[in-house]
C-alpha cells in the first residue's frame, strides 16, 4: 500500500504573498463606502439626510395601528398622546377591521420642525389597505402624537345625504328613467 506524495509548497513568490496576507472580502456596494464627494451648494437639506424614520416614530404608529384595528386600549398610549388625539383614538378603536395583528411594513416620515415629525402609515389587512396619519413632537425625552388623521373610512357611519332634485340633474335622470345622450 503506497501512500499519495505529499504536497509541496508553492516554491513561487505569488503564494508566499497570498498565504501572508490574511483574507478580506471583496468590495461590495453594500460594503463600499461612498466616494468623498464636495458639499452640494444648495440650499435647504441633503437629498437623503435623516432618511431612516425615528424608532420612537415608528413604534406609535405600530401602536396607533393596533389601536385603530382594535388590538390595544387608547389608554395605553396616554403618555405619548394628547387628550384630543385620545379621543379621537377612543372613537375610531376598531375601526379598521383586521383578522390579524397589524403589522406596518414601511412608516414614511417628513421632518417638520428641529422637534418635529409628521408620519404616515400603511395598515395591510384582508380586502384592502386602509391609511392613517400623525403629527409628533418630541417632548421631555418622548415623542407625543398631537394629531391624528385616517383614510375617513369608518364603520358605522353613513355618507352625507344629497338633494334628490340635485342628484337627478347630476345623473341626467328624468322622471325616473335615464336619458340617453
Amino acid at each position: 500500500m503506497s501512500h499519495p506524495p505529499a504536497r509541496q509548497l508553492c516554491p513561487g513568490p505569488r503564494c508566499a504573498r497570498t498565504a501572508a496576507v490574511p483574507h478580506r472580502p471583496v468590495r461590495t456596494p453594500a460594503r463600499t463606502p461612498p466616494p468623498h464627494r464636495p458639499p452640494d451648494r444648495r440650499c435647504g437639506p441633503a437629498a437623503l439626510a435623516g432618511h431612516r424614520t425615528p424608532g420612537g416614530v415608528r413604534m406609535m404608529a405600530q401602536r396607533v395601528a393596533e389601536v385603530l384595528v382594535g388590538r390595544r386600549a387608547p389608554e395605553v398610549l396616554r403618555d405619548h398622546v394628547t387628550v384630543a388625539v385620545r379621543e379621537e383614538l377612543r372613537r375610531l378603536r376598531g375601526t379598521f377591521p383586521c383578522e390579524r395583528a397589524p403589522r406596518l411594513p414601511r412608516v414614511f416620515h417628513q421632518p417638520l420642525a428641529p422637534d418635529g415629525v409628521e408620519a404616515s402609515a400603511l395598515i395591510p389587512c384582508e380586502r384592502r389597505s386602509r391609511a392613517f396619519a400623525f403629527r409628533a413632537r418630541h417632548r421631555a425625552g418622548r415623542w407625543v402624537c398631537t394629531s391624528l388623521e385616517t383614510d375617513g373610512l369608518v364603520r358605522g357611519h353613513r355618507a352625507i345625504p344629497v338633494d334628490p332634485t340635485r342628484a337627478a340633474q347630476v345623473l341626467g335622470v328624468r322622471d325616473g328613467a335615464p336619458r340617453l345622450r
